[in-house]
């Protein structure tokens, strides 16, 4: 019995042993389950809502939290990584104390990860991956399919965002301005601007040339079929094929004795109306030094790269960008300014510095000749930025970067010169980035500063493209995650792509065709303090904080001045996008 009773007692206590360590486990996975429901989710968290890179540099910022550490959980709730929170101060520029959080280390690959920060919630779901801005790239160049004028977007290439042809062009009317008091010929084919439905030479120029630029550094990327647009599956790039059909309109833009009209608009913007509801004439505006600079620039540019695909077509844009030099050669001030009748956008430029120094360096580049290299061979070392330059800040930038390309005649002791100012250029703008606590490297925010933020991008990515050094890598990246959602405002700034995305952007299409969302693909103006349209948004509406730079932002459909989209804002978008695919291994 005593033998009995012994064993009974020994199963018993395995029995409650067995029962304690389950329910320890059990208590144990209980600990590291997190509720992901949506009410969890906080916007104090601020992540690239696309995601990140394996191998590459990934941070976040949280604001006005108490909490010293962070984990990174998978979608099970595992917490897979742990660090420490950095603190950065207050900045007063978003009125929030900033803290950083760094899991650079952290590469295994996967879906729907997020942060959390005790005490103040969870972030959205991210991935991690190779591929997390593929589809995000795709549709960044995509946009400008979806800006055509003269052409109807099919369904097959458009899905949803179909539409009838608008704006056929085939009679656009002489302006006064133009030098000819009557007339009209073509002007078909090219991209809408911006949210309207004019065509600029200037903003033409250096959109199209930001995107050739990262053709010349990046060849594969984009490639035949990538994009589902009309020419897609004919053996060419896709890029090409889509920068291809602005070309083809900016050719009709030259005046017979070489000068270039400055755009092709009405006389008034028109309204919310898609555009084959639109039928007001539609003029040539004005000779411009700038246009014509920009047109040489752009057109001696493409006339290399087109040669191998089409060579009568790179031979006749060679001649047309020597006959836009040498005109504004005979014309160095011609500046432009809206007639009195003229109430579209302008693009005028009276310094056009700039345009002589990327004009030049492109005909140097494409022609040998060193009748061009004279003209800026003391400029070499004169790399600058200044926030709120936008399209006139940027021009002569895509010329450093072709001087420096393969395809550069420019001997070693001119290159070395143009990359140590590019070098002291990046290292300022560096510093200004580590010293601000969201690690961006403008600390202005005017009309457009997104364009600024991803052309200082650009500057970092073309730093790394010549060191080879990685902290020009993770700037670039970090700068591009602000504009993705590490930012102020909390939003996503590219179309489509993010949990909390702009949806009313200042886009004609977007605003008539009816479908909630609008045109995927688009990079909104972001962050204004100046709120220039802060009259203009609509009844009722107002900026939800007029106080701070960094937030001066609205998601409204009437501002013009945050939430419009524009050519030349995009490009820098594709040009990142670009890069860091060809980089991203």
């Amino acid at each position: 019995m005593k033998g009995k009773r012994y064993t009974q007692m020994i199963l018993t206590f395995k029995k409650i042993s067995i029962y304690i360590l389950l329910s320890l486990a059990v208590l144990s996975c209980n600990h590291t389950q997190r509720n992901f429901e949506p009410e969890n989710e906080t916007e104090e968290i601020r992540i690239n809502q696309l995601g990140y890179l394996p191998h590459r540099v990934k941070k976040f910022v949280v604001v006005n939290t108490e909490a010293s550490e962070f984990e990174v959980v998978d979608r099970n709730g595992k917490t897979v990584f742990s660090g420490d929170l950095i603190d950065q101060g207050e900045w007063t520029s978003s009125g929030e104390q900033v803290k950083i959080g760094d899991f650079t280390s952290f590469d295994e690959a996967g879906l729907d990860y997020r942060i959390l920060v005790e005490g103040t919630g969870l972030s959205y779901a991210f991935d991690i991956s190779y591929d997390v801005f593929t589809e995000a790239g795709k549709a960044s160049i995509k946009s400008y399919y979806f800006q055509r004028n003269s052409m109807p977007i099919e369904e097959r290439n458009g899905g949803k965002f179909a539409r009838p042809a608008g704006h056929p062009d085939d009679t656009v009317y002489y302006h006064s301005s133009s030098g000819r008091s009557s007339g009209f010929k073509s002007s078909k084919y090219g991209w809408y601007d911006a949210g309207d439905y004019g065509k600029y030479v200037v903003n033409a120029g250096v959109s199209a040339g930001t995107m050739l630029a990262l053709y010349e550094r990046f060849p594969d990327v984009f490639a035949d079929g990538s994009l589902n647009i009309p020419e897609s599956g004919n053996g060419q790039n896709d890029l090409l094929d889509e920068i291809r059909y602005e070309l083809d309109w900016l050719i009709t833009m030259q005046d017979n004795d070489g000068g270039v009209f400055t755009k092709v608009t009405t006389k008034n913007f028109v309204g919310f109306v898609m555009p084959h509801e639109t039928h007001e004439d539609r003029y040539f505006i004005g000779k411009s030094t700038a246009a014509s600079l920009n047109y040489a620039a752009l057109l001696a540019m493409a006339s290399r790269i087109y040669q191998e695909i089409d060579s009568e077509f790179a031979e006749d844009i060679l001649n047309m960008a020597e006959k836009a030099w040498n005109w504004a050669v005979t014309h160095p001030e011609k500046y432009y300014r809206n007639p009195e009748d003229i109430f579209t956008g302008g693009y005028g430029d009276r310094n056009v510095t700039q345009e002589w120094f990327w004009a030049a360096a492109e005909l140097y580049i494409t022609t040998g000749e060193e009748r061009y290299l004279e003209p800026i061979s003391n400029k070499l070392d004169k790399i600058q930025f200044n926030v709120g330059g936008s399209w006139a800040n940027y021009q002569d930038k895509i010329g450093y970067f072709s001087l420096l390309g393969k395809n550069s005649p420019l001997d070693d002791t001119g290159k070395s010169t143009i990359k140590t100012s590019l070098i002291n250029l990046t290292d300022s703008l560096g510093t200004v980035l580590e010293s601000t606590p969201y690690h961006i490297p403008i600390d202005r925010f005017v009309w457009g500063s997104n364009s600024d933020i991803l052309n200082t991008a650009v500057l970092f990515a073309n730093a790394f493209l010549e060191t080879g050094d990685p902290k020009y890598l993770n700037w670039s990246i970090e700068t591009t995650d602000y504009v993705l959602g590490k930012n102020a405002t909390g939003y996503s700034f590219l179309t489509g792509f993010g949990d909390k995305k702009v949806m009313h952007i200042h886009h004609r299409p977007s605003g008539a065709d009816g479908i909630d969302e609008p045109v995927p693909g688009f990079v909104a103006g972001g962050p204004n303090a100046g709120m220039n349209d802060r009259n203009d948004l609509g009844e009722g509406a107002s900026y939800p904080d007029q106080t701070h730079p960094a937030k001066v932002y609205i998601d409204a459909q009437g501002s013009y001045a945050s939430n419009e989209v524009c050519l030349n804002w995009n490009a820098p978008m594709v040009y990142m996008f670009g890069f860091l695919e060809g980089v991203k291994y």
